[in-house]
C-alpha cells in the first residue's frame, strides 16, 4: 500500500513539474520582445524609409499608424521574416504624416502573438514642389498664384530681379488655404523672377519642400484699361494671328486694321510671329500699344504646330517682341490651337494665359471679305473671341465692315484679356486656355 502511495506521489509530482514546464513553455512561446530603435532612415516627397533593430525569434513585423485622438491603430504594412528590419512606404502624397508604431509578431500553436510594448515615432514625406505662375496685375504689381496642397501649414514665396535669386526677398504665407499674393510698388518695366516652396509643422519644426521651378513677369507700367468697359453690355474680342504684316505694294494690312480700330476707339489682340518682328515692323507694335491693343505670342517662326511646339518657340518669340516693343507679350495662341503640357508649362512660367477662339472666320481659306464679314456677324455672341489674320488685304477689307457693324449692334470691341477680366471680374489665369470668356479648355495632347 505504501508503495502504491509512493508511486502515486511521484506521478503527481511529475505531473506538476510537467504542467509547470508546459506553462512556462506556453508563456515563453507567447512572449514577443518589443521592437527597439525604430527610426525614419530617409524620406522624399513621395516615400519614407523606416528601419529598426531585429527581434530574435520573431516571424515578422507589423507597422501601425496610431491616431492619438481616437486611440485607434490602423495597420499600414506587414513584413515577414526576423531579419526584415526595414520598410519603405512608396507613392505617397507629399506631406503625409504617420504616428508610427512597429510591433514584432510570431506564431505559436496556430495563434499570432504581438509584442505588447511599443514606442511611437513620427515619420513623414516632405511637401510637394509648389508650381506657381506669375504675372503683373497692374502698375508696379507682381501677382503670384499657385494651387494649395493638403497637409501644409504655409508657404515661402521669393521674388528677385535675377534668376539666381541672389537678391531674393521672401514673403511668408501662414494660411495654408491661400493660393495667391500680390507684391506692390515694384519697378515698372523690370523683369522679376519668383519661386515658392511649402512647409509643414512637425513638433513645432518647419519641414520644407524643395523650391519649385521659377516663373517670371515683367511689371506693367499701367493698369489694364477696363475703366471704360461696361461689364453689363455685350462685348467681343477681335484677335489677329500671323502678323505683323510687311508693307506690300504700298499697303500694310496690319496698319489698315489699326486705322479702323483707332477710328472707332476699338481694341484687339495681335498674336505675332516672332521672326516677323523687327525694325521695319516695330512701329506697328508701338502703335498697337498706344491705342490700347494687346500683344500676343504666336511662336517664333510659325513652323511648328500643336504638339511640335517647343518651349523655345515660345520664349524666343517673347524675347523678340520685348526687344522691339519694350514689353513682353501677355497672352499666347498656338499655331493650330492645340494645347500640350509643354506649351502649358512654358506659358505658366511666362505668366501668359492662352487664347483659343469661338468664332473662326476661315479668312485664310476664303480670302473673301464678304464671307468673312458674314461669318462674324452671323456667329458673334456676347463674350466671344473672333479669329482672323492681319496679313491678308481681304481681312483688312472685312474689318472695315465688321467693326462699325458690331458697334451698331451694341458690342464693345476689346482685347481678349479685357474681355475675360471685365466679364469675370478676374484676370485670365496663366496656363489656362480660353475658348471664350467663360469656356476653358485645358485638355492637353
Amino acid at each position: 500500500m505504501a508503495k502504491k502511495i509512493k508511486n502515486a506521489t511521484y506521478i503527481i509530482i511529475a505531473f506538476i513539474i510537467l504542467s509547470a514546464v508546459t506553462a512556462i513553455t506556453i508563456v515563453k512561446g507567447q512572449e514577443v520582445k518589443p521592437v527597439m530603435s525604430v527610426a525614419m532612415a530617409s524620406n522624399s516627397n513621395n516615400s519614407i524609409l523606416v528601419k529598426w533593430d531585429k527581434v530574435k525569434k520573431a516571424d515578422g513585423y507589423i507597422l501601425f499608424n496610431c491616431d492619438e485622438v481616437s486611440k485607434k491603430s490602423q495597420q499600414l504594412a506587414r513584413v515577414n521574416g526576423e531579419d526584415s528590419c526595414q520598410y519603405e512606404f512608396e507613392n505617397l502624397p507629399g506631406a503625409t504624416v504617420y504616428n508610427l508604431e512597429v510591433k514584432a509578431f510570431k506564431h505559436f500553436l496556430n495563434k499570432e502573438y504581438l509584442s505588447k510594448q511599443a514606442s511611437n515615432v513620427i515619420i513623414y514625406s516632405i511637401p510637394d514642389v509648389v508650381n506657381l505662375s506669375a504675372f503683373s496685375g497692374g502698375r508696379g504689381v507682381l501677382s503670384v498664384e499657385w494651387e494649395p496642397e493638403r497637409g501644409l501649414n504655409g508657404y515661402e514665396i521669393q521674388y528677385a530681379s535675377d534668376s539666381s535669386f541672389s537678391d531674393a526677398v521672401t514673403r511668408v504665407v501662414k494660411d495654408r488655404q491661400t493660393r495667391n499674393i500680390s507684391i506692390n510698388e515694384l519697378t515698372p518695366g523690370k523683369k522679376y523672377f519668383v519661386r515658392g516652396r511649402s512647409y509643414m509643422l512637425i513638433d513645432g519644426k518647419k519641414i520644407y519642400g524643395k523650391w519649385g521651378e521659377s516663373a517670371f513677369a515683367v511689371i506693367n507700367d499701367r493698369d489694364l484699361d477696363i475703366e471704360n468697359i461696361n461689364p453689363n453690355k455685350p462685348m467681343v474680342a477681335l484677335s489677329f494671328d500671323d502678323g505683323p504684316a510687311f508693307t506690300y505694294k504700298g499697303e500694310n494690312t496690319t496698319e489698315r486694321i489699326l486705322d479702323v480700330l483707332e477710328k472707332y476707339n476699338a481694341r484687339a489682340t495681335f498674336f505675332m510671329v516672332g521672326e516677323r518682328v523687327d525694325k521695319s515692323t516695330q512701329y506697328l507694335l508701338e502703335r498697337e500699344l498706344k491705342i490700347g491693343c494687346e500683344l500676343g505670342n504666336h511662336t517664333y517662326g510659325h513652323t511648328h504646330y500643336g504638339e511640335d511646339v517647343t518651349a523655345l518657340d515660345i520664349s524666343k518669340a517673347s524675347e523678340r517682341i520685348k526687344k522691339y516693343a519694350g514689353q513682353y507679350p501677355t497672352i499666347f495662341r498656338c499655331p493650330g490651337g492645340k494645347l500640350t503640357s509643354v506649351i502649358k508649362k512654358e506659358c505658366k512660367k511666362e505668366g501668359m494665359p492662352l487664347a483659343y477662339w469661338s468664332v473662326d472666320t476661315d479668312d485664310w481659306k476664303s480670302k473673301n471679305s464678304k464671307l468673312v464679314y458674314k461669318k462674324v456677324i452671323n456667329q458673334v455672341y456676347d463674350g466671344s473671341i473672333i479669329l482672323m489674320h492681319d496679313i491678308y488685304p481681304s481681312t483688312a477689307d472685312a474689318v472695315e465692315l465688321i467693326v462699325p457693324k458690331l458697334i451698331k449692334k451694341g458690342y464693345q470691341i476689346v482685347t481678349v484679356s479685357q474681355l475675360i477680366t471685365a466679364k469675370t471680374g478676374q484676370r485670365p489665369k496663366a496656363g489656362q486656355q480660353y475658348v471664350d470668356y467663360e469656356t476653358i479648355n485645358n485638355h492637353t495632347k
